[in-house]
């Protein structure tokens, strides 16, 4: 086997262009991508566990998830091939009341059912500086989404004018 074709392996024979992903994602959508980073949705309240690594990114005034079938060979071979179901979220910046960094301990125990969202108290300083903090977006319905994501200042300026209840906010 050629070194060109076991790359192909692993890869599973895609080149994409990244330029070219963004230029039909923004046709697809109808606007010009702003803000893109690769996030995991790790759940909601009102979804339960995800755990499904993709890009969030902003078109215009809607924030986008979705997800990308796993092209991991590994796996293929110890679980073999289940259906892939592409998952796609789509929120606009008007329906969310504020996102803040919380604990993973207690995003988890939200997107479980045991605490409300509106009753998860944010990030502490310790849990900001010695793990990684899960980042909770708050809807206008109540419900709230779990995200792991790889630039969350950026994220977080997108919501920098709406902030939790006053109870419940420290600066992040």
């Amino acid at each position: 086997m050629s070194r060109g074709n076991l790359t192909d392996l692993f890869r599973g024979g895609r080149d994409e262009d990244p330029a070219e992903f963004w230029r039909a994602t923004a046709a697809k959508r109808g606007g010009e991508i702003g803000y893109f980073t690769f996030a995991t949705l790790l759940g909601g309240s009102a979804r339960g566990s995800d755990g499904l690594p993709g890009l969030l990114y902003a078109v215009d005034d809607a924030l986008w998830f979705e997800d990308f079938e796993r092209d991991n060979w590994l796996s293929k071979i110890v679980a073999g091939r289940t259906k892939y179901e592409k998952t796609e979220l789509r929120f606009g910046r008007a329906d969310v009341r504020y996102a803040r960094l919380v604990s993973r301990g207690g995003a988890a125990r939200c997107i479980g059912g045991g605490v409300p969202p509106d009753r998860l108290a944010p990030a502490s300083f310790l849990t900001r500086a010695f793990s990684t903090p899960a980042v909770q977006v708050a809807m206008t319905d109540g419900s709230s989404l779990f995200f792991d994501i790889m630039k969350r200042s950026q994220f977080l300026d997108l919501f920098c004018g709406k902030a939790p209840p006053a109870s419940n906010s420290l600066p992040r």
